[in-house]
């Protein structure tokens, strides 16, 4: 061995001096040398792969499969476990994302909380913490305790963050298919990690519009010189119509409509939020009811910019002014005609004040006149109930108009407890 050593002692001083001298430059560079490696690896096995993607997503499920079965031994000691006694913390508990997501749901709430005041009650374990995959190990007559929820949790994250790496590798690889986000939603709440999932359904929205892109180059169906937004249309209107068998417009739909769901958008930029509502209005632009409804919500986002630039509330008004168009909406055979009354209320309400914020008080008075004769459909004679906030905001925006047009005893006749 030393003889060996000695022989190509020259070799390995030369490489130890290599690896000196490039080191530094690897270690501040390793983020743009993973990403060209990454890069030359997808194209050697082509991209999208869904042999890949499938045979990732494979191994993330058995891993999970494998803690949702529980062994002998557990059987024998589950009364312990549930007792959360400290003999008994090394013993773990079939795999349950629902429990493990609940979980993190308490604890997050819980937040501000000292950590002795976290103890669960005896009745909490036996009324909120159960679980069907524990049902059958319960001893025939015996009452079952749920199990100690963070000690649950942490016996199954390692396990859970493990497939969710899998799941995120797939997507690197699934292209226009849906089902690794999904599978990353299903383990990212357990896993208190929902930005995983709108960081997932964003990757599948922006992989899905480059791949129809790149085919529809390819067939010399995009022409020369369209701008960015040009070519998004482009893109949008052949999703639409399934040019491509395996591109699904149900699932791009989904997968618009997941970031704002599911996690509320609070993560994304004005921007980009606005981006989501665009692609969404397009493709939901035949079914009314969907329509008015994204319009508004639109609209509200443009109403939150408005304090931050003023240009935003006239664009909030526009976007009220048409998702109040109920018109061919009441056509539908099936429509709730009551609660698309009171989208119409609500929309013009918010049309009138944003013209309030912009100073344009004479519009929003029209307007806010106008809806006097529609007092019905959210008052006390509105089907389903009076709408106190609707009615409420009414009446102060009225009260508010008035006095800026300096019509104080028409404010004042308003009353204040309706």
């Amino acid at each position: 061995m030393n003889q060996i050593f000695r022989e190509n002692l020259k070799y390995i001083l030369a490489v130890l001096i290599v690896w000196a001298i490039t080191f530094p430059w690897i270690l501040r560079n390793k983020d743009t040398i993973l990403a060209r490696l990454t890069l030359t690896y997808n194209s050697f096995f082509g991209y999208p792969n869904p042999r890949i993607a499938h045979g990732l997503i494979a191994k993330g499920d058995a891993i999970l499969e494998g803690r949702k079965e529980g062994g002998t031994d557990l059987f024998q000691n589950i009364s312990q476990f549930f007792s959360a006694e400290d003999n008994t913390k090394g013993s773990v508990l079939p795999l349950d994302l629902s429990l493990m997501e609940k979980a993190c749901l308490y604890y997050r709430s819980k937040e501000h909380v000292e950590d002795h005041f976290l103890e669960l009650t005896w009745r909490e374990k036996a009324m909120e913490w159960g679980s069907p995959l524990f049902q059958r190990m319960a001893p025939q007559g015996e009452l079952l305790l749920g199990p100690n929820p963070k000690e649950y949790w942490n016996s199954h994250i390692e396990a859970v963050l493990t497939a969710l790496d899998y799941y995120k590798r797939a997507l690197r690889f699934s292209g226009p298919e849906l089902i690794a986000p999904k599978k990353i939603e299903s383990v990212a709440w357990a896993s208190c990690r929902p930005s995983e999932i709108l960081l997932a359904y964003k990757t599948h929205m922006v992989e899905t519009e480059s791949y129809v892109l790149q085919k529809l180059t390819e067939k010399e169906k995009v022409p020369s010189g369209l701008s960015s937004v040009q070519k998004r249309s482009v893109v949008l209107s052949s999703i639409k119509r399934s040019d491509f068998s395996e591109v699904s417009a149900n699932d791009y739909l989904e997968s618009l409509l997941r970031q704002i769901l599911l996690t509320g958008m609070k993560q994304f930029s004005p921007k980009e939020m606005d981006e989501i509502y665009e692609r969404i209005l397009y493709f939901v632009g035949s079914d009314e009811r969907e329509y008015l409804k994204f319009k508004f919500r639109r609209g509200e986002l443009f109403f939150q910019l408005g304090s931050e630039e003023l240009v935003y509330y006239q664009k909030a008004a526009i976007e009220f002014k048409e998702a109040s168009n109920i018109q061919l909406a009441s056509e539908i055979e099936d429509i709730n005609l009551p609660a698309l009354l009171v989208h119409e209320f609500e929309s013009k309400l918010k049309q009138a004040e944003s013209y309030h914020k912009l100073k344009e008080n004479n519009k929003s008075l029209v307007i806010l006149d106008s809806l006097k004769s529609k007092l019905r459909n959210v008052d006390e004679r509105s089907v389903g109930g009076k709408k106190d906030d609707l009615l409420k905001a009414y009446h102060n925006l009225n009260r508010s108009v008035l006095r800026k047009l300096g019509r104080f005893e028409e404010a004042d006749e308003i009353p204040f407890n309706e």
